[in-house]
């Protein structure tokens, strides 16, 4: 390490804020802050069509108050199941976003594409390398030599 580059790494504290604020003006924060925003909205929205919706109308097909009452036997399985409902619905949300999402995405991204200019395609002719030249000379010299001993 040279005394400049060692010079250079001393300034920790100058290129710490250099970092810092180079990630500052490309807007990495500000799209995770809205991000996070916007997933707990989101959050909040999925746990209230589970929970408001689908558990009342759950409750009134088993003629309960809440779901927690729901009764297997002696077992108590109205949590678990309002657990797992709830999951479901939340995991089907986020995938159906997902999938809306990249659908919109590929078909923009389709869209771009046929509008360029369509080129063939290059094939590229595979050049072997030097050790495969050198088992297929192995492999002739080996049928040669058994042709030679069959005659003989």
């Amino acid at each position: 390490m040279t005394k400049k580059e060692l010079e250079q790494k001393r300034k920790i504290i100058r290129n710490s804020f250099k970092d810092a604020n180079s990630v500052l003006k490309r807007g990495n924060i500000i799209m995770l802050a809205i991000g996070l925003l916007l997933g707990a909205s989101f959050g909040a929205v999925v746990s209230s069509l589970a929970k408001d919706v689908i558990m009342a109308s759950i409750t009134s097909l088993f003629n309960v108050n809440e779901v927690k009452e729901i009764k297997v036997g002696n077992i108590l399985i109205g949590e678990f199941l309002a657990a797992l409902i709830q999951f479901i619905i939340v995991s089907t949300f986020i995938f159906i976003s997902l999938f809306i999402f990249y659908l919109i995405r590929n078909t923009v991204v389709y869209h771009k594409a046929k509008k360029q200019p369509i080129e063939e395609e290059k094939v590229e002719e595979v050049v072997p390398t030097t050790e495969e030249l050198i088992l297929l000379e192995l492999q002739k010299m080996n049928e040669f030599l058994s042709k030679e001993e069959t005659k003989k």
